[in-house]
């Protein structure tokens, strides 16, 4: 089928492998020439990283690390750990063609003592591949997605210590849940195209109640089990139109002020228009992420998008994502972006001011003396009580 719908979308214009992820897989990176629709989702809120064994270890670099790892038998092994840089789903190679068979979700709760049947704990799934030949960790960390892939002959015990960004988990807190095996035959590239299409779309910002390991995990675990469900499908608001529809840039710009996030799905040419950007972000500052490199780096687009929602300030260019501007206007909208903010924003009074009197919980990445400064504890107390109460325990 891939070949039929590639050859659609070139008829149409319309990326039909984008709607349908999960039965193509994600698109090839640069594929006709253009970039990936996503590249701002990736780039911003996904960490991977791959990890495999080497004789010894070596100087670590900012993308690569090296890790003496003591296996069960106490024997020591050298994992070298290499973080990807992601326009797009990763290229993993033959890893793409894999099966996952099996799953096994890990829970490591917040105190060492507690019931099992908390809600207090971190979630995290590590996946099977062709019966445990190699395995993927997959998780949320706050608003981060974090992917570890196992080469051949990486332990579990191995990628249940080690995140995407390194060390940092005690395996020995760490609780496994049945193993579950999966009949489905998904591949990895099914699981990178599901990730692209229906876990990108419905992607929040984290919240406790609402948006969280837990959630990812169980969706995770849904999506092995039953893929063909709706639920896990990328929502499309164009993909019943005529393929004459979608050259006409009136029904474009009247679609994306409509449904923004159409962004996405209209063809490369329609998705470099400034005024088209314009209207999406406008309505959706989120569908910033699917604008090219170009508008991402327009100052206009860039502060229409942030003052619409601040939570577009990560897909916003590097270049002027730290514009004392648009930064301002980002954590107006919503103070919680303030931990996508430079050093000397977390220091601003104003800037800082503006985060915790839009919500409390952005004094968590006040930096410097301004953490303790009682105007802005005050500021903090008046939006949130219980933000000010949990800042007194963590500073």
């Amino acid at each position: 089928l891939k070949p039929f719908f590639r050859a659609l979308a070139k008829e149409c214009g319309v990326d039909f492998c984008a709607m349908w992820g999960i039965m193509c897989g994600p698109p090839e990176e640069g594929e006709h020439g253009t970039p990936h629709a996503n590249e701002a989702w990736w780039a911003s809120q996904v960490i991977c990283a791959k990890v495999d064994e080497v004789a010894e270890g070596g100087e670590g670099t900012e993308s690569e690390r090296f890790y003496k790892f003591v296996g069960e038998h106490g024997n020591e092994r050298w994992i070298k750990s290499s973080r990807l840089t992601l326009t797009g789903p990763p290229d993993l190679g033959t890893t793409l063609g894999g099966t996952i068979t099996a799953f096994t979700e890990v829970r490591q709760p917040y105190w060492s003592v507690q019931p099992h049947n908390w809600i207090t704990y971190h979630a995290f799934m590590i996946l099977e591949i062709d019966h445990g030949a190699l395995f993927i960790l997959c998780e949320r960390k706050t608003d981060m997605l974090e992917l570890v892939v196992g080469e051949i002959n990486i332990p579990i015990a191995f990628m249940k210590a080690f995140r995407a960004v390194g060390p940092g988990r005690n395996p020995s807190r760490c609780v496994d849940e049945p193993r579950q095996v999966v009949s489905t035959k998904i591949t990895v590239r099914q699981l990178l195209g599901w990730i692209d299409g229906q876990v990108e779309e419905r992607w929040q910002p984290y919240d406790l109640l609402k948006s969280n390991c837990q959630h990812f995990a169980a969706d995770l675990q849904s999506f092995l089990l039953d893929p063909s469900a709706p639920r896990h499908r990328a929502e499309n608001p164009i993909q019943l139109k005529t393929p004459e529809s979608m050259q006409d840039r009136a029904f474009i710009l009247s679609t994306v002020a409509r449904a923004p996030r159409a962004l996405k799905y209209i063809p490369e040419s329609f998705r470099r228009d400034r005024q088209i950007v314009l209207a999406a972000v406008s309505n959706d500052g989120a569908a910033l992420r699917y604008a090219p490199e170009a508008l991402r780096a327009d100052f206009e687009v860039a502060m229409a998008a942030v003052r619409q929602n601040g939570y577009s300030l990560p897909y916003v260019h590097p270049l002027i994502r730290q514009d004392r501007q648009i930064v301002l206007a980002a954590v107006q909208q919503n103070g919680y972006v303030l931990c996508y903010c430079a050093e000397e924003h977390r220091m601003d009074r104003q800037v800082v001011m503006a985060a915790v009197q839009q919500e409390g919980y952005a004094l968590r990445y006040v930096a410097g003396k301004l953490r303790k400064d009682p105007e802005v504890l005050l500021a903090t107390g008046r939006q949130n009580p219980v933000a000010l109460a949990r800042a007194s325990f963590l500073f």
